[in-house]
């Protein structure tokens, strides 16, 4: 058994260096949390305003939430918090 312990550990080294190689890189690949590219990056256009981008709320408008706290909220979400007294712009 103690001539396969040198192999064995060389083994075990070989496939520790070759799992954080492969981890740093994969770390280095993805941009930070909630960041994507900025609009107009190179290789992506700046997105225009679309019926598909309306529809699901991508424009934001600021309103003020129960008299109490400044909200941002896709546009189509807002005639239901006006509906329940919300009030639009900042408190």
């Amino acid at each position: 058994m103690t001539r396969h312990r040198p192999v064995r550990t060389a083994l075990v080294i070989g496939l520790s260096v070759v799992l954080i190689l492969a981890v740093a890189a994969f770390a280095g690949a993805a941009p930070p949390p909630g960041k994507g590219k900025p609009p107009g990056t190179p290789g992506k256009p700046a997105a225009a305003a679309t019926a598909a981008s309306k529809q699901y709320g991508k424009t934001k408008v600021t309103l003020c939430h129960k008299g109490k706290k400044t909200i941002t909220v896709g546009a189509p979400a807002v005639k239901a918090h006006l509906r329940h007294g919300d009030k639009l712009g900042r408190c």
